[in-house]
């Protein structure tokens, strides 16, 4: 944890200093999307060589859809009561 606050404390300075180096910028977001891939790649090996969660991934599959559907329709009605009590109907005016 103390490793990722310390990269993070030094990024910030050095994000500052090369912000307007295009160059810098674009090698360093490249970088970053490569080391996502790689990441991710890595998490499939992982998942994939756990035999649990493998066995498993029906059931995993199902609850993640269940768990998106309801978060999604959780986030509509709040919207749509926060519409309806605080605002008045003022999101239907454009």
């Amino acid at each position: 944890m103390l490793i990722t606050v310390l990269c993070i404390l030094i990024g910030i300075p050095l994000g500052f200093i090369f912000r307007n180096n295009k160059h810098v910028v674009s090698n360093v977001n490249r970088l970053t999307m490569w080391a996502i891939y790689v990441l991710l790649f890595m998490l499939g090996v992982t998942t994939g060589s756990n035999k649990t969660i493998v066995s498993e991934l029906g059931t995993i599959g199902v609850q993640a859809a269940c768990i998106s559907v309801f978060c999604v329709l959780g986030s509509a009605c709040a919207v749509f009561l926060l519409d309806k009590l605080f605002l008045k109907g003022k999101l239907d005016e454009r």
